[in-house]
């Protein structure tokens, strides 16, 4: 009689073992996290933790980093249409400085030089992103200096930021940017295009000329200023890429070992599972088989004279 209650403890602990590993499993594969009430696992919860503050944040720089690159790409769509406006007025310039037009033909080619004059200026001081003027630094609202955040703060003195964080990019003289037809030094024709005025040759021979003698006219001129303030624009933007590349590849394997340390391996669970559970329905036939061998044993017993 005693070894068959020891035999029947025994299937009891099994039984009950195996239904914990059971609804472990359950558990894991359930919430896909290997943390569960009866195995919390403090130590790797805490590591796995502090993996998925590095994401949260490398997720945040690469949204800092994209709105920066969609900043910078507004400003260069803008040059890239000034530049082809500055193209046109420079040939309409060009055309109306000779003889072989009179005054009242180079009014009427000048009409549209000053509409261009004018549609110029309007992209200038209307290119905007999220309410900074990115190429008129004569607007009161332009800031100084445009900081932009790459990755979480890391002081080094590697840093040209004042600050010493390596990971902040500033993009310093912002409001030396002035691509107006005053910042270019472009001339007005609106009053050359008067009824009551003369427009002659010389007036537009006038407005071709730079204010710096190394080029040949002021579009030139205007045009170079325009290139050296996409060249500073786009050195940021391939900046921004590189970084937002190497972000990704930061993101790629710190995503794989937090995957290590907390996601559930479905593959070998679900086979513990199976296992657990194979050994749940063993135990129990077995507890069924020690039950009814105590109880052949009582009505023996209760037999005897």
């Amino acid at each position: 009689m005693s070894d068959i209650n020891v035999n029947a403890q025994k299937v009891i602990r099994r039984l009950g073992q195996a239904r914990r590993e059971n609804t472990d499993s359950l558990e894991k594969l359930s919430s896909g996290k290997v943390f569960t009430q009866r195995d919390p696992r403090p130590a790797d919860r805490a590591l796995a933790e502090g993996l998925e503050l590095k994401l949260r944040g490398l997720a945040a720089s690469k949204r800092n980093i994209n709105d920066a690159i969609s900043l910078l790409q507004t400003a260069d769509s803008g040059f890239s249409e000034i530049t082809n406006i500055l193209v046109r007025m420079k040939e309409i310039n060009v055309a109306g400085a000779t003889t072989t037009l009179t005054d009242k033909e180079r009014k009427f080619l000048f009409i549209e030089y000053e509409a261009l004059h004018d549609e110029l200026n309007r992209i200038a001081t209307s290119t905007e992103f999220n309410s900074i003027p990115l190429l008129n630094g004569n607007d009161e609202r332009t800031p100084e200096t445009l900081i932009l955040r790459v990755a979480d703060p890391l002081i080094s003195d590697l840093a040209t930021a004042e600050s010493g964080d390596i990971n902040e990019i500033r993009f310093e003289n912002l409001k030396d940017i002035i691509a107006t037809t005053e910042g270019l030094g472009i001339r007005s024709a609106r009053e050359l295009i008067n009824e009551d005025e003369d427009f002659e040759v010389e007036d537009a021979r006038e407005m071709l000329e730079p204010e710096d003698d190394q080029f040949a006219s002021i579009y030139d001129q205007a045009l170079d200023s325009i290139s050296h303030f996409r060249a500073s624009y786009g050195a940021i933007q391939k900046r921004l890429q590189t970084a937002i590349n190497y972000n990704e590849v930061v993101e790629e394997n710190i995503s794989a070992a937090k995957s290590r340390i907390a996601d559930t391996d479905y593959a070998s669970e679900v086979a513990r599972m199976a296992q657990s559970s194979i050994l749940m329905q063993a135990n129990t036939a077995l507890l069924s088989q020690a039950n009814f061998n105590a109880n052949l044993m009582t009505s023996l017993i209760s037999r005897l004279p």
